[in-house]
């Protein structure tokens, strides 16, 4: 049990980060490892974090959807968490995968306003509404956590008293599905290059809600800042990942968890989030950070994102150890092919155009906000913040408690 208990808590660290580009929703982990309610569990129990990640990667159907987690220190010290659960917390603080603030309060809103980030709660923010307008004026910014059949499920706060919808549609058999938008101009479902699937699939359409940053936050993500503190996880001067934003006392932007001034130390690097997408699902989100290329193959390395877990073996053979560079330059994606073989760029105008292709060989493409790299067929590379719909198999995404030992919530040791 202690094994699956180790792999489940690994699972879960990979989703949570504080660099705001890779970040697609902010919670309090407090209120989430608290929230009995989700399984009638212990009072407080670090898996549920694993269960508040699932209901994000359903609601944005995105496999390796990221989570930007805060922390009070209550939670670090409370005595109802295991060992393993409070070594698992002290980790994630030092690598600064989470947040940790004296006092959470109403830290998470305020992240979710500085960035545009959706806010994952299980109580009403009202509280906040008279500084945070949106909260009352774009609700649907607003995700509620709540518990459904031993699993939890997100709702936009201005359809949270509404009953749940209906269970989308199952089509069995061998079909072609046809792309078509609607007013937002999101298609309701995105068929790989026309590709004919044969399984059992749902189709889902969502509409990601990440909005603008705040003009405040737009000034304060635009630059770099350093605490006091050499090994502050969040803002000292070993941080390896793109930053968080800094809490605003008084309007200066502070430490959050040290409480200290903070520095500008120049302009933040522009970075950009790119999804690895297999079969039409987004399963890992990375970034490309100007002046740090980053490739793209089979292998494992410094600076090398592997997709070798998705490849079968004739995808093995095609894609080569590192198969393509991507790398940001004036604030666009430009893709070099560096592999023996070639790599397709699917050129798109929009979500509803099915695309047409340039072949790279040995040469380079700066990607529009629509376009595609595919590696091989199927696995492909998009920007992380362009999101067409979904053509799911009926077990996907896949839970991050995948691994967890029976009825974890009640049993975790």
């Amino acid at each position: 049990m202690r094994f699956q208990v180790s792999r489940v808590m690994d699972s879960i660290e990979r989703r949570l980060t504080t660099d705001v580009t890779l970040a697609q929703a902010v919670v309090d982990l407090g209120e989430v490892a608290r929230f009995a309610a989700l399984d009638d569990g212990r009072p407080v129990n670090l898996l549920r974090i694993g269960v508040a990640i699932d209901a994000l990667s359903r609601y944005l159907l995105d496999a390796g959807a990221m989570l930007y987690g805060i922390a009070g220190r209550d939670l670090l010290a409370d005595a109802a968490f295991t060992a393993k659960e409070r070594m698992v917390l002290g980790r994630w603080l030092d690598d600064g995968l989470i947040e940790v603030t004296p006092e959470v309060a109403d830290r998470p809103v305020e992240v979710a306003d500085l960035t545009g980030l959706p806010l994952v709660t299980v109580r009403s923010m009202e509280q906040y509404a008279e500084r945070f307008p949106w909260l009352r004026d774009s609700p649907h910014r607003v995700l509620r956590l709540r518990p459904r059949a031993g699993s939890g499920v997100l709702v936009p706060a201005d359809g949270a008293d509404l009953d749940p919808p209906e269970a989308p549609k199952v089509a069995v058999g061998k079909a072609q599905v046809a792309v078509s938008g609607d007013a937002t101009g999101y298609p309701e479902v995105f068929a790989t290059h026309g590709a004919q699937r044969v399984s059992h699939t749902r189709v889902v359409r969502r509409l990601v809600t990440r909005a603008e940053p705040s003009g405040l936050g737009a000034s304060l993500v635009a630059r770099e800042w350093r605490c006091a503190e050499p090994d502050c996880p969040s803002f000292g001067e070993r941080r390896a990942i793109g930053q968080p934003v800094p809490r605003m006392r008084g309007g200066v932007p502070t430490c959050p968890r040290h409480g200290g001034h903070l520095r500008d130390v120049g302009p933040r690097p522009a970075a950009c989030a790119v999804s690895v997408v297999v079969d039409d699902l987004p399963r890992l989100r990375f970034a490309v950070r100007e002046g740090r290329p980053v490739r793209v193959g089979v292998d494992d390395g410094e600076d090398l994102i592997s997709v070798a877990q998705w490849a079968h073996a004739s995808a093995r053979a095609w894609i080569g150890p590192a198969h393509v560079r991507l790398e940001l330059r004036d604030g666009r994606l430009v893709a070099t092919d560096i592999s023996a073989n070639g790599t397709a760029v699917w050129r798109r105008s929009g979500p509803d155009d099915p695309g047409r292709t340039t072949w790279l060989y040995g040469s380079e493409y700066t990607l529009n906000d629509w376009d595609s790299v595919e590696l091989y067929t199927g696995i492909e590379l998009m920007l992380g913040d362009r999101r067409l719909a979904t053509v799911l198999a009926r077990s996907e995404p896949v839970s991050v408690l995948v691994d967890a030992p029976t009825a974890p919530m009640r049993q975790l040791a």
